[in-house]
């Protein structure tokens, strides 16, 4: 199976999990009183953004051959490299951006959170890469 399918598992699960990151910090910067039930609203849409790429994923595992040679591979590392990155900058930039000084703590916590949730397809995609390296 094309190393692609892993890319766009990966695009798939990171552009929308940084929209919703988005939409989130903006609610909590507006109403920092609902802030328990944004995050949850979070969960809820990292989740349900997450089941396509999962099930890519298991696509992938499943008709996953080996490559012939080990250049096959770089590009698509490199492209899930440069979106886990894009997404862990975006939302630390969310965090510092328009923040008042009692919500710094929370704020700092949620981007933690989103930025674990949107590392983990890309994690499990460099893991699936490597375990098509040719012997």
């Amino acid at each position: 199976m094309s190393p692609y399918l892993y890319v766009i598992a990966t695009v798939l699960a990171v552009i929308p999990t940084a929209i919703i990151f988005k939409i989130c910090t903006e609610k909590i910067k507006e109403n920092p009183d609902r802030k328990e039930r944004v995050q949850t609203m979070f969960f809820v849409g990292v989740a349900l953004a997450e089941l396509i790429p999962i099930i890519l994923i298991v696509f992938g595992f499943i008709h996953m051959q080996q490559v012939e040679a080990i250049e096959e591979l770089f590009i698509p590392g490199i492209l899930i490299l440069i979106l886990m990155g894009f997404a862990t900058f975006f939302m630390f930039l969310q965090r510092t951006f328009d923040v008042e000084k009692e919500m710094k703590n929370f704020m700092n916590t949620f981007a933690m959170i989103g930025v674990t949730l949107s590392s983990a397809i890309p994690i499990i995609s460099i893991v699936s890469l490597m375990m098509m390296l040719p012997n």
